[in-house]
């Protein structure tokens, strides 16, 4: 009997080492479980913040392309954030007026307005949005067009230093940026309005932040200045100074790769918007002359305006000096004056578009054009919203001058602008779209002025701006030409 005791332990220990091994199975895969669900669900919330960011910039990007077709000749304008709780808007939507012209305003995403729906981040928090001052519907910039640029740059973190990821020379700095706040941080306090859908917590600070140096929450409320917003990296959230805000950008290209994309700005189509404008601004030339008592056309505005605001009508003025080449003029009192009054057409207006001939210009397709300065047509609006992209150049035999025209045709061969081969009276160029190492930056915000350069405009011949040369176009330029003949008509240029 005793020689069985000794196999009933052994028995024993089999079993208890089966058992061990069985609940040491179980642990590992309850570990591995923990782990992998702790992973989908980080996927899982990282995958749902990406999604509502990549909405969000959508529906703007949506609301660029189609502003126009609601608010004639103005293009690409975004909507103010819901940045201030009131009770109209209601919650969730574009606040009517935000800020002052030409300042970056911060709020919440007005997902109403764009009726997305709400969008929240994978921890439940509404979106943030900021849009740059050129770029925000109310206050409206007096000239927004594919080359005004962003506002803001965005930063990352690089070996432990901020460094720019996006806005590093001005043409790439940001024109609007979603922000999902991701969870809170120490030190943040987030009331939520139960009665809500968003919290009504309009504080930003208690969302965004930064690393000590840029301050996603804080903009400087100055018209005109860069703020800087940085994005979260792998660790950015246990550091000292720590911060999460995930974040996606719209770039200037972006926005206007997707409104050029319209209709409107197909060139070569004689619907075309832009087409149908530089028609329009050149049969205003011609009805200058057609209204003289001399049959002269006006000179044009300078093309470099000596490091003032591009952005101001009144600085496209005609120049008094012998100039044949320029920007397509606001004011011709200068020619007026060259003239006289008893030659100058409606000699006490100023302003080419208010002289009375300038109001119903019938153009080859499409409605009629009004470009009077006073009714907030359409002519008028993209006039200026785009007045730096128009060109004219005059004929020196069709500038003014005192003597009395003898009678079309009058260019002989020395005296006239030429387009193709045939000679003209004047021509009006709309510049199209930057090539090359073309470049058109304000001198604004610290950025020099290469507005000033006609290099980095139209693309013609011989461009000589004495009143003759060869204006053909070699790029993707629109051209109408003023034909020497009585009376002066347009063409649209061979």
């Amino acid at each position: 009997m005793s020689s069985s005791a000794p196999i009933k332990s052994t028995a024993q220990d089999g079993i208890a080492l089966i058992l061990f091994v069985i609940v040491l199975a179980f642990a590992a895969i309850a570990y591995t479980l923990s782990n992998v669900s702790i992973e989908n669900l980080r996927y899982e919330k990282t995958r749902t913040s990406q999604l509502a960011l990549k909405r969000a910039k959508q529906a703007l990007l949506d609301y660029a392309l189609t502003y126009e077709d609601s608010n004639p000749g103005e293009y690409g304008f975004l909507p103010c954030p819901d940045y201030f709780d009131s009770v109209i808007p209601d919650e969730g939507g574009s606040d009517g007026n935000c800020g002052a012209a030409g300042e970056n305003i911060l709020g919440l995403f007005p997902w109403a307005s764009m009726e997305t729906g709400i969008l929240k981040s994978g921890t439940g928090e509404c979106l943030w949005y900021a849009v740059s001052g050129e770029y925000k519907g109310i206050p409206k910039t007096t000239m927004l067009n594919e080359d005004s640029n962003g506002a803001m740059r965005l930063y990352h973190r690089v070996n432990n230093v901020g460094v720019v990821k996006q806005g590093a020379v001005a043409e790439d700095r940001v024109i609007a940026i979603i922000l999902d706040p991701s969870k809170v941080l120490p030190g943040q306090n987030r009331s939520f309005d139960n009665t809500s859908l968003c919290g009504r917590d309009y504080f930003p600070a208690e969302y965004l932040e930064g690393d000590g140096t840029i301050d996603n929450s804080l903009l400087s409320g100055v018209a005109l200045d860069i703020d800087d917003f940085i994005v979260r990296g792998i660790g950015t959230d246990e550091l000292p100074t720590p911060f999460n805000d995930q974040l996606v950008t719209i770039s200037r290209n972006e926005l206007w790769d997707a409104v050029v994309s319209r209709q409107d700005f197909i060139s070569n189509a004689d619907s075309s918007a832009m087409r149908r404008q530089t028609e329009a601004l050149a049969r205003c030339i011609a009805a200058y002359g057609n209204n003289s008592g001399n049959r002269k056309l006006p000179r044009p505005a300078a093309v470099d305006f000596s490091g003032l605001d591009y952005r101001d009508n009144t600085i496209y003025n005609d120049v008094a000096a012998v100039s044949y080449l320029g920007r397509y003029p606001h004011s011709v009192d200068d020619s007026d004056a060259a003239l006289g009054a008893a030659n100058a057409p409606n000699d006490a207006e100023a302003v080419i578009f208010d002289k009375g001939f300038c109001d119903s210009l019938v153009v080859l397709a499409g409605p009629a054009i009004n470009l009077n300065t006073g009714s907030g047509a359409e002519g008028y609006t993209t006039w200026k919203n785009w007045k730096d992209h128009f060109f004219y150049a005059v004929s020196a035999y069709y500038a003014p001058a005192s003597a009395a025209d003898t009678g079309a045709p009058s260019c002989d061969g020395t005296n006239c602008v030429v387009v193709d081969g045939n000679e003209y009276a004047a021509v009006v160029l709309f510049a199209g779209r930057r090539s090359g190492a073309q470049l058109r930056n304000e001198p604004i915000a610290g950025d020099a002025d290469t507005k000033n350069s006609l290099a980095n405009y139209i693309e013609v011949n011989n461009p000589i701006g004495d009143g003759t040369g060869d204006y053909t176009p070699t790029g993707n330029d629109i051209a109408y030409c003023i034909t020497d003949t009585n009376p002066l008509t347009v063409i649209r240029c061979p």
